[in-house]
């Protein structure tokens, strides 16, 4: 049998999984929100089931058609993946009980395993100018997305968002230099990988500890109460907090805020607008259906027992909302997956791994996602109101301070920044292999020629990295960025892979791709409100255009032969 024969399989096969989960989001009857054992059936696919199938399956493909002469270490195929602004972002909607929560994760997993097992037609062919173009922009906007979120992060901290992001910045710099020096962007990579892996997972487990729950017991108690309220040990009713951005809270309830420090606040009421000025000590009272407008700083108490402001109106709503099965979600979440899998096909790449290496690699990818996962659902589970006046993607790494009071829980926060900045260097590290594959020479290229190469890519990665910085000062949203750079990567790859191996095809493919995603990224907010997914995930238009660019040349190259 062909190697690429079992790998077609397994890329089919998980393809499957994919559509599993939405079968079961869009399935009559609502299927995906049977308990079994207190959890949701779709839970159970998404984030136990399906996980252990897919690295099965990629496991045992890999042995059946192993690598050939690919010497490339688990590291350069999984950390350009995994950084933590991706597993910021399975972490923020599961916390946030987004429709598409469990299904993200799952495409967040096996989306690279897609991409280590998909066979490239024609071997290892040169990507077109254009390609590597959207590939290199694709790799600066991960880099910006992981800088926004260090500076969300450095708020939670109480640390200026240009500190935390010069220090990252400077982090990732000189370990691409120290790389560079020695000679072991590899090794090193590894190590970096394996030490921010086995933190990121030491950290969940620790306030797994602190909690005493393990992730399954918390979605259960999350999902099975009538309402998600500010505890007695809320850190927003004992101390108060302070709004780290500018707020708009939307009260289901009567409650009763109060001013810490001097507040300047703005309150639609239904049939009128009010606006004033609270001191310190004094309260604000708000009735259902209020609106409350606070700027960035304001120091607030709530009340306990109170519904958290913007939060699921219960458990079963964050558990199984309603939307989740409304074909504008359904459509959302074919975006993310196209989004994920093209992405992860631009940076992880379809050079196969072997078969001790893909295991390794296939390990280190579900032990992330799932970590990031249970965090998220700890994070509902102890502390819903963390996402009040905070990215919501940065919310959950606040979440050791909010269960563990005091400078033992600030140094448990610090603790879990500097995890995210090893694994953030881990994936400068791998974005650099990833140019440096992007802008390869054909085999026949001299040994000078590839040397000018790598400090090529060195010195773009220089200037990504600054850059990346300075547009952190102006802030932005690390989720948005994330999905930017991947379905930018994803328009310019998908529809070439499909193509043929003449080379003008997969150039026209790249080109209609990467331009469509382009000008729907920037006029998206004028299309219809039913073009809302195509807005949020413009791969879903940029990808038909591509392949029917490829089709219309195919066709006007045939008709004059």
């Amino acid at each position: 049998m062909p190697v690429a024969a079992p790998r077609r399989v397994g890329v089919a096969g998980l393809l499957g999984l994919l559509a599993g989960a939405l079968v079961l989001m869009v399935a009559p009857g609502n299927p995906g929100a049977l308990r079994l054992a207190g959890i949701g059936l779709l839970w159970w696919y998404s984030a136990a089931v399906a996980p252990c199938a897919a690295v099965l399956l990629a496991t045992l493909v890999q042995r059946a058609a192993p690598a050939s002469a690919s010497r490339r270490p688990p590291v350069l195929a999984v950390a350009a993946w995994t950084s933590p602004a991706l597993l910021a972002l399975v972490a923020a909607r599961t916390f946030s009980g987004g429709p598409d929560a469990p299904a993200l994760a799952l495409a967040a997993l096996v989306a690279p395993l897609i991409a280590l097992l998909a066979p490239t037609a024609g071997g290892e062919r040169r990507p077109s100018l254009v390609t590597a173009l959207a590939v290199g922009a694709a790799a600066g906007f991960i880099l910006w997305a992981n800088l926004l979120l260090f500076a969300d992060v450095a708020g939670l901290l109480g640390l200026p968002r240009w500190a935390a992001g010069v220090l990252a910045t400077l982090v990732a710099l000189v370990t691409l230099e120290l790389a560079q020096a020695a000679g072991v962007a590899r090794g090193g990579g590894l190590t970096l990988l394996y030490a921010s892996a086995l933190g990121f997972v030491a950290l969940v487990a620790l306030v797994a500890v602190t909690l005493v729950v393990s992730p399954w017991g918390a979605w259960r108690a999350v999902a099975s109460r009538s309402a998600l309220t500010f505890s007695e040990l809320s850190p927003w009713v004992t101390e108060g907090r302070t709004l780290a951005r500018s707020t708009t809270l939307d009260f289901n309830e009567a409650h009763q805020v109060t001013a810490l420090s001097p507040v300047v606040y703005r309150m639609l009421e239904p049939g009128r607008f009010r606006e004033g000025q609270l001191h310190a000590g004094e309260s604000l009272s708000l009735r259902a259906g209020d609106r409350l407008v606070l700027d960035a700083g304001a120091r607030l108490r709530f009340e306990a027992g109170k519904r958290i402001p913007g939060s699921p109106a219960s458990g079963v709503a964050w558990a199984d909302p309603p939307e989740r099965s409304g074909l504008s979600t359904v459509a959302e979440m074919l975006g993310v997956m196209v989004t994920l899998v093209g992405g992860a096909l631009a940076l992880v790449g379809s050079r196969p791994l072997g078969a001790r290496a893909a295991s390794v690699g296939s390990g280190l990818l579900l032990a992330l996602v799932l970590s990031s996962l249970s965090l998220g659902v700890f994070g509902a589970f102890a502390a819903p109101g963390l996402s009040i006046g905070v990215p919501t993607v940065a919310a959950v790494f606040d979440l050791p301070a909010a269960i563990v009071p005091g400078p033992r829980g600030r140094a448990l926060g610090a603790l879990g920044a500097v995890v995210l900045l090893v694994l953030f260097a881990a994936t400068a590290l791998a974005l650099r292999d990833v140019l440096q594959r992007a802008l390869r020479e054909p085999d026949r290229a001299e040994a000078g020629a590839a040397g000018a190469r790598i400090k090529l890519v060195q010195s773009i990665m220089r200037l990504f990295l600054v850059a990346a910085c300075v547009a952190s000062f102006w802030g932005g949203e690390a989720s948005r960025a994330l999905l930017i750079g991947l379905g930018l990567a994803a328009s310019a790859t998908l529809a070439p892979r499909l193509a043929d191996d003449e080379p003008g095809a997969r150039l026209v493919g790249s080109l209609v791709g990467v331009s469509a995603f382009a000008g729907l990224s920037i006029f998206g907010p004028r299309l219809p409100t039913w073009a809302g997914p195509i807005e949020a995930y413009p791969v879903l238009a940029a990808l038909p255009l591509a392949w029917g660019a490829i089709w219309a040349w195919n066709v006007a190259a045939a008709s004059y032969r």
